[in-house]
């Protein structure tokens, strides 16, 4: 599984010639808005770490950087390995 690009609040994900778009979980959003106390922030970058971890830079309104370790869950990681096989 190797990152191929993201967007907004979507990556996608090269695994055997096939890709797959998926949106980050809502669950990893919600502890960094509630971590930092804001409703708001934009994903600048996202670069892969090792294979399904991943680092997230985010921008704050208040235009902080801030940098999340972001782990393809095991569903996902289930679910890409399975349609590759």
């Amino acid at each position: 599984m190797k990152l191929f690009n993201y967007a907004d609040f979507y990556y996608v994900i090269e695994h055997n010639n096939e890709y797959f778009e998926f949106e980050i979980e809502d669950d990893f959003l919600d502890s960094i808005s509630e971590e930092l106390d804001i409703d708001n922030f934009d994903i600048i970058n996202m670069t892969e770490l090792s294979e399904g971890n991943f680092e997230v830079l985010i921008k704050t309104p208040e235009n902080e950087e801030r940098k999340y370790n972001y782990p393809l869950s095991n569903e996902r990681k289930s679910y890409v390995l399975s349609v590759t096989k």
